[in-house]
């Protein structure tokens, strides 16, 4: 006679993750800055994998299927840990268990929160991950590794406004290329603050010259990601940025 297998709840499955993130928090109430301003955290995935099975228990049924529909075994394990991140994080803001935030996904594909004026913002690329979220109005956020700035190069015209390819003209080619990849993360964020994705282009707007509206007025910065990214954050013009590394625990 065959015997039915018992699986963990998954409460108990991802109890190590959420406490594991708790601890990781740059304080038990930092989280709440998302409050009064933008609360920022950036994940380095990779430090974060052994958590995988936890943060796999963690997602809804719509963010496993999108995660089932990428082809790389990487790209699925990162998708997995940002999803989990996010959900963990807005459950820190909102006091709710990671299962109750009521995330989904608008038309445009962007992440809102059902019933809550909280806006939140999600972007991760090779082995990282960037977290935004406010609730004193729109946020953006964009994250991108500094070795794609070669790549940039080959696409100015696509990123740049008039008045910004004269203003980078004269740059060296490293330190136009660096400049470039610079204005793709603002602009990124600034697109997703304004709920629209690429749906319009970059070279339409320039990035500090108030030309994209969005609800209130939008200012974008550059974070301090360290020497191997570029990032940057868009939200009310007056809040203030709180951003974090989230580094494991040691064991």
């Amino acid at each position: 006679m065959s015997r039915s297998v018992q699986h963990a709840p998954a409460s108990a499955v991802t109890a190590h993750l959420r406490t594991a993130f708790g601890d990781a928090l740059p304080s038990p109430q930092w989280a709440l800055t998302a409050w009064t301003g933008v609360t920022v955290l950036l994940i380095d995935t990779d430090a974060w994998a052994r958590w995988l099975p936890a943060a796999r228990a963690l997602l809804d049924a719509a963010e496993a299927a999108r995660v089932r529909r990428r082809r790389l075994a990487a790209d699925r394990d990162l998708l997995t840990l940002a999803y989990a991140g996010h959900r963990l994080l807005l459950a820190a803001v909102l006091g709710c268990e990671p299962a109750a935030v009521p995330l989904f996904r608008d038309a445009r594909g962007c992440p809102r929160l059902a019933g809550s004026e909280l806006r939140t913002s999600l972007s991760h690329a090779d082995g990282c991950v960037a977290l935004a979220a406010s609730a004193i109005g729109p946020v953006g956020i964009d994250i991108e590794p500094a070795a794609r700035a070669i790549a940039v190069r080959d696409i100015a015209a696509a990123i740049c406004h008039p008045a910004e390819a004269a203003a980078l003209s004269g740059l060296d080619a490293a330190a136009h290329a660096a400049a470039l990849l610079d204005l793709w993360v603002r602009k990124e964020a600034l697109l997703k603050a304004a709920g629209i994705g690429l749906a319009r282009a970059m070279s339409s707007f320039r990035a500090n010259g108030g030309e994209l509206t969005v609800a209130g007025t939008c200012r974008v910065q550059l974070l301090d990601a360290g020497p191997a990214w570029a990032a940057a954050v868009a939200g009310p013009a007056a809040a203030a940025v709180s951003s974090a590394w989230l580094r494991p625990p040691a064991d």
